[in-house]
């Protein structure tokens, strides 16, 4: 009886590898409205340069091709449900290697942005912050549009969709390949709507297959190996056009291009010098139309169409800060035009380096700027009005001589506010002129009752920068406990601020810190110091704790966070895995990709990842499969009313056991009484922490424990 299964066992695994070598049929998938690649034609089959190729290659192999030209969502979605072997027509991208190996490349593709006719001053990336762009879903488009910055995207199904969407005024740019754009906009009679506004990439059409499956990689290359260059040359004329055989008519041309030599090119030079000028004081007009010629800033005209446009969109929201520069006169009067005009070039570039969270940064002119936010939120708005302010209070160089400036800025907020860009801007200059009354370098809001939340806003981080500069943040510690054993196997650092001798909670000042860009400075300082006082405690003689630190969204996405950690334990001179780093649901929403990497990264140090407040965000367990967590903390709303409580007592129980079957720890939050302990233990939960065990304590009471 023990020995039919291992004999089993073998023979699959001798058999495996031969299915594998030779396959019966390939499957294959491609893009259906790719011409002149894939696409379909009047008879509702599938057609172009990718059939005749798979054709040839099953002609070459012996091995049955299937073809199937679907969407190029579905296409993918088939490739990694294992629904099909091949992918064909496909781009490399960073984010797609992590999934799929690429044969050689085959084929050359220009992708452009294309916009509405009416629609001028979109010269690269830049100009497209502020507008929708439609691009099909699943594209490499729109990866590339989120690495220039350009997050404002919709996806539709098929190039002809997005068209459609287009000419119907939903969308006024879209991103898409050259070839299927002038063969779209011509059938569907739209080449005379839309212009390409710029080339934005090129690359390389390749076949891909799934990560790790080597041997239909190369069966896909040995069996293309094989198609002969007069083949693939008959290919290409048959869909890219055929080219032209001028031999019998050489000695024709040859006598009429010496005849018609001489006064061809002096015309063409004529002509083309004649093009040049035309084309330049046009490019010239267009962009004087639309641009501040000092700054080279959207000027009013364009900042209104682009507000306007975002308007028009479902839900959004929207703010319009002016900022002013204070006293500027002096300016003028001191260093001259030209210098002043050096120094508001400045101011722009500045103000420019905010670009991250603001749409569209516009001069009106004189010394008047105005910052669009895809936001209403007071404290995001104060935040990024405080930005400025602090990026033009800097000091500023002209002709060797510092000059400081302040600035007074006012803010509109969509649609309390205003319903159009004209109101918002009168709105906006309106509130800035009360800035300027109150004593200017402030923030003042429409509204008086927002410029008193503003004012309270900015304060608090004039404070929290005075308390981290005095020493007034300290840590105090929860402890964790083991169910099985009731022993203290950990703790959380909290964070805690001391002012005038009482402590205020982290709800109080954490947002603002978060908003105003203090919350690196402020968690890195956390991090070093609870790893600190854990080395003490070892020092001290006891027993092995692990330190658990929050983590928030903003330092989950800063480029220094891997290296901040890597520096806390190599100062304290602790392992890797003593260090447990607790990140919230909403943290993990965002580019996958780029959050998987950090946290790989995080995780080679040995460091521990938790998943904080587990179930009250959009993540799921199958979704933490594809990050390397360790640890998840079930959120203390879900033992409100537990065990008592069946509906919660059974949530309780299906948590821990998935969070079992996945291999993660599972910690249990907000424990308060003996019957939530007695029953978290009963269903095999790992960790507890709450009052029932302890509140946050000083340090030194956490070392009497031990």
């Amino acid at each position: 009886m023990t020995r039919m299964p291992t004999f089993a066992a073998c023979l699959l695994a001798l058999c495996l590898p031969l299915a594998a070598a030779a396959p019966r049929t390939l499957r294959v998938v491609g893009d259906n409205n790719y011409p002149p690649y894939l696409f379909i034609g009047p008879d509702g089959k599938p057609q172009g340069y990718a059939v005749d190729a798979w054709k040839l290659w099953e002609k070459k192999t012996g091995i049955k091709v299937e073809l199937t030209a679907t969407s190029w969502a579905d296409a993918q979605h088939r490739l990694q449900s294992r629904q099909a072997d091949v992918i064909d027509m496909i781009f490399r991208t960073p984010e797609r290697a992590a999934r799929l190996d690429f044969t050689r490349p085959f084929a050359t593709v220009e992708t452009a942005i294309y916009a509405d006719r009416e629609l001028t001053g979109i010269a690269d990336a830049s100009g497209l912050r502020g507008f929708v762009v439609g691009v099909q879903r699943g594209d490499a488009c729109v990866e590339r549009l989120h690495r220039a910055g350009v997050s404002s995207t919709r996806a539709y199904t098929s190039y002809a969709d997005i068209i459609g969407a287009a000419r119907s005024g939903d969308i006024r740019i879209f991103c898409m390949d050259r070839s299927p754009a002038e063969y779209y906009l011509y059938r569907l009679h739209a080449q005379d709507e839309f212009v390409k506004a710029f080339d934005f990439y090129g690359d390389r059409f390749r076949r891909g297959v799934r990560k790790g499956d080597a041997a239909t990689l190369a069966l896909v290359e040995q069996g293309m190996a094989k198609i002969t260059p007069q083949e693939r040359q008959q290919l290409q004329d048959k869909w890219m056009g055929q080219r032209v055989d001028l031999t019998g008519y050489a000695s024709i041309f040859k006598t009429a291009a010496s005849v018609l030599a001489l006064v061809g090119i002096v015309l063409l030079a004529w002509i083309y010098s004649l093009r040049r000028a035309v084309r330049k004081r046009t490019r010239d007009l267009r962009f004087l139309a639309h641009y501040d010629p000092l700054t080279r800033l959207p000027n009013r005209h364009l900042l209104l169409d682009r507000i306007n446009h975002a308007l028009a969109q479902p839900g959004i929201a929207l703010s319009v800060l002016l900022v002013n520069l204070d006293n500027f006169k002096r300016i003028n009067d001191r260093f001259g035009h030209p210098l002043a005009d050096q120094l508001l070039q400045q101011v722009a570039e500045r103000l420019k380096a905010l670009a991250d969270p603001i749409d569209t940064v516009a001069r009106l002119g004189g010394d008047d700027f105005v910052l669009t936010l895809r936001s209403s939120d007071v404290s995001q708005v104060t935040a990024l009005a405080e930005q400025a302010r602090q990026a033009i209070a800097a000091v500023l160089v002209l002709e060797g001589e510092e000059v400081f400036l302040s600035a007074s800025v006012g803010a509109s907020l969509y649609p309390h506010d205003g319903e159009n860009g004209v109101v918002l801007l009168k709105n906006a200059d309106t509130a800035m002129s009360r800035a300027k009354q109150s004593g200017r370098n402030i923030i003042s809001f429409y509204r008086a009752s927002l410029s008193a939340q503003a004012s309270h806003f900015v304060t608090m981080g004039a404070s929290i920068r005075r308390a981290m500069q005095r020493g007034e943040f300290e840590l105090f510690y929860q402890p964790q406990h083991c169910l099985r054993s009731s022993r203290m196997q950990g703790v959380e650092a909290l964070l805690r601020w001391r002012r005038d001798g009482e402590l205020v909670l982290p709800a109080e000042f954490i947002p603002c810190a978060e908003e105003l860009g203090l919350i690196e400075e402020l968690g890195e300082w956390v991090m070093k110091t609870a790893c600190r006082q854990l080395a003490d405690w070892r020092a001290r003689g006891a027993p092995a704790l692990r330190m658990a630190v929050n983590l928030s969204a903003r330092q989950l996405t800063s480029p220094g966070l891997v290296s901040a950690v890597e520096s806390a334990l190599a100062q304290a001179r602790l392992p890797g895995d003593l260090l447990e780093l607790e990140i919230t649901e909403s943290a993990l929403v965002g580019s996958e990709a780029e959050i998987s990497a950090t946290l790989e990264a995080i995780r080679a140090l040995g460091v521990r990842i938790a998943i904080d407040d587990f179930g009250t965000g959009y993540s799921s367990l199958a979704y933490l499969r594809h990050l390397p967590v360790t640890v998840i903390k079930i959120d203390k709303s879900f033992l409100d009313g537990a065990p008592e409580d069946p509906a919660a007592a059974e949530v309780i129980g299906a948590i821990v056991a998935m969070g079992h079957a996945l291999n993660l720890t599972v910690v249990a939050e907000g424990v308060e009484s003996a019957p939530q302990a007695a029953f978290l233990e009963e269903i095999g939960c790992d960790l507890a922490q709450g009052w029932f065990y302890s509140r946050a304590v000083a340090p030194e009471q956490i070392a009497k424990a031990l």
